[in-house]
């Protein structure tokens, strides 16, 4: 049944939209974990306030957001100077 699988032809176009389709849940998991977490983003854009100060609220956002799956293991390893 696995080969049945991997041996099914499927165009680029059709990878694709499964992979948007995919990352829809993905990133509203992620969103929801950063509005609960926020001390999380703000311990991030603590970090990165040397180094891009313009920017880093964002950023720390989008990192907490994309990273979710890692953080609830590693979150406390990151977060030291």
């Amino acid at each position: 049944m696995f080969r049945r699988v991997l041996g099914r032809r499927v165009s680029v176009d059709q990878l694709l939209e499964t992979v948007m389709w995919l990352a829809i849940p993905y990133l509203l998991v992620g969103l929801g974990w950063s509005f609960v977490h926020a001390e999380q983003v703000a311990a991030i854009e603590k970090a990165l306030l040397t180094r891009l100060p313009a920017g880093a609220n964002l950023v720390a956002f989008g990192v907490e957001t994309v990273l979710w799956p890692l953080l609830p293991f590693a979150g406390d390893v990151c977060m030291t100077p």
